[in-house]
């Protein structure tokens, strides 16, 4: 089973060029943040400077997970001082995932909705086995993406709540994966049952609309009762104290996301209307807000024409819950800035009928 980052090794390049528009993945998301995230980046790496490199120079061995640092900060960005749940860092959500395998111990692991395919892929390797919904009732973990690219299996918080339930009274856990969430409020996030469940862990990371991915900080939410667990198998000191001053400072600023939410909400469906109208496999809209548009159906030929106009985007595999085994999906990110709407729109070389949904009209700096 190989891993997804292969599925990045085939594309033409990793920015927009003169013969080319890459939607392979999202590359104008922090305009449309309500703070310049990187100016506060460079100012906290101005500032670690002109402090003599205080974080450079710490190494965090009565912190080793990041706790007492993130964790007040994490709290409060979900609206929560002083909450009975444990923060737990790592140098992202890759890596926290990896290290996480070790949870199936060998044994089973539920997915029940569709996952990246690298947890699965771990837990092969380390002689376990990820099963389809329904068919592991013995399973140690359950596995969920929320939000999962497709469909809205456990996207209410009611429906993870219970989810959890079910796994305590048979001494499962929850595992959820929600490297998708900043693209939603705060109070979307299963880290809010935290506190009041005892077997849940939420990891969560500042690649996705943040644009943050370089600074590789991932961070676990647990129930307290899974603190030890989850140490037992997370690397100690896997983010490093520069990543953690960062990340606390971004975090900080709180939900940024709201006009990014909005952008995203109102420049999807258009470009799903422009994609259906190029005479391309039906084009479906992602799940609860991703900024992407999928082709389920004959991805790599929806892949393969877009690429026949200069539109480059990405055949993306991901594990079926309901097969039990990996899937491809045809994925091209939205275009958020206006310039590179219209760029799509011409290479596409299609004129919004009237019937189509109206473009969506631009912001100030867009």
């Amino acid at each position: 089973m190989p891993l997804a980052i292969g599925s990045y090794e085939k594309l033409r390049d990793l920015d927009d060029g003169a013969g080319l528009l890459n939607l392979a993945w999202t590359q104008d998301e922090r305009e449309h943040l309500s703070a310049d995230v990187m100016a506060v980046v460079a100012g906290e790496l101005a500032a670690e400077l002109a402090e003599d490199l205080p974080y450079i120079g710490d190494y965090l061995v009565q912190d080793p997970y990041g706790e007492k640092l993130l964790g007040p900060v994490v709290a409060a960005y979900f609206g929560r001082p002083g909450w009975d749940a444990s923060v737990t860092c790592g140098a992202g959500v890759g890596p926290l995932l990896h290290d996480l395998s070790l949870l199936a111990r060998g044994g089973t692991v539920q997915a029940v909705t569709d996952v990246y395919p690298d947890f699965p892929h771990w837990v092969d390797r380390a002689g376990g086995h990820c099963a389809p919904s329904g068919t592991g009732p013995d399973a140690g973990v359950l596995l969920l993406e929320r939000p999962a690219l497709t469909g809205r299996r456990y996207a209410e918080l009611d429906a993870v709540r219970e989810l959890c339930a079910t796994a305590a009274r048979r001494g499962a856990v929850v595992l959820v994966d929600e490297s998708n969430a900043n693209y939603c409020p705060p109070g979307y996030s299963a880290a809010n049952l935290a506190p009041e469940v005892p077997n849940l862990i939420v990891v969560r990371g500042l690649s996705k609309a943040y644009g943050l991915g370089g600074v590789r900080l991932g961070y676990c939410v647990a129930s307290s009762a899974m603190t030890d667990t989850v140490r037992g198998a997370v690397t100690p000191l896997g983010a490093s104290s520069l990543s953690l001053r960062i990340g606390r400072r971004v975090l900080g600023l709180g939900d940024v996301t709201g006009g990014l939410r909005e952008r995203i909400a109102r420049t999807r469906p258009y470009v799903r209307d422009l994609l259906a109208g190029a005479g391309l496999p039906e084009p479906v809209e992602a799940a609860d807000g991703l900024p992407y548009v999928l082709f389920p159906d004959e991805p790599r030929r929806a892949v393969e024409l877009l690429a026949a106009r200069g539109v480059q985007a990405k055949v993306h595999p991901v594990w079926s819950f309901r097969s039990g085994g990996l899937v491809e999906v045809g994925r091209v990110s939205v275009p958020l800035r206006g310039s590179r709407l219209t760029d799509l729109e011409q290479r596409l070389a299609r004129t919004p009928s009237p019937a189509s949904a109206p473009r969506p009209p631009e912001r100030a700096g867009s």
